[in-house]
């Protein structure tokens, strides 16, 4: 395991545990945790995760700036909408065509493994900023399949924080879901 791996895996950990207490110390860790996360997935030719850590580090200035911004508000979650369902289904499977096909073009290795969860990831995050209760649920599922990928890989510091990140998503799941009752 490479000292970035390291890295990474230690401030991801901590920036997740962060979110879920609503901590918003969670982003400037998150930070470190996606720019060190991005090197270790170009070394290992996983383009769409590492395409997936710029992403991150867009999404972490931004939620940065809007926690600070929104500070004083209450934090309400909800459930997803029933009809939005099918339509971020249909897009996740959309990104996910485009995904493969670029990340093959890249010649990226496992690239419809890595296509399928970046995709998903992204819609994932997208029900995050909208704090929709489900989206915790997405995640155990997709971080659970990352544990395969990266064990696939010999990646044993992202598959153990993978598999961490499936157990905080789970504990997300039923702390969001008792906030949305």
């Amino acid at each position: 395991m490479s000292i970035l791996e390291i890295i990474a895996t230690i401030t991801g950990a901590i920036g997740v545990w962060l979110t879920i207490k609503e901590n918003i110390w969670c982003w400037p860790v998150s930070i470190i945790s996606v720019c060190t996360s991005a090197l270790v997935f170009y070394e290992q030719r996983l383009f769409g995760d590492m395409g997936l850590q710029v992403f991150y580090f867009g999404a972490a200035i931004y939620g940065w700036y809007f926690w600070n911004k929104g500070k004083t508000q209450a934090f309400k979650v909800e459930k997803t909408p029933l009809k939005l369902i099918p339509v971020l289904i249909i897009i996740t499977v959309i990104l996910a065509v485009g995904f493969y096909f670029l990340i093959d073009l890249l010649k990226g290795d496992k690239a419809l493994f890595d296509a399928i969860l970046t995709a998903a990831s992204l819609t994932a995050t997208y029900m995050m900023t909208k704090k929709w209760v489900e989206n915790w649920f997405a995640w155990v599922l997709i971080d659970g399949a990352y544990v395969a990928l990266y064990g696939i890989k010999f990646l044993w510091g992202f598959a153990a924080l993978y598999l961490l990140f499936t157990l905080m998503a789970f504990y997300g799941w039923i702390k969001w879901k008792k906030a949305a009752l």
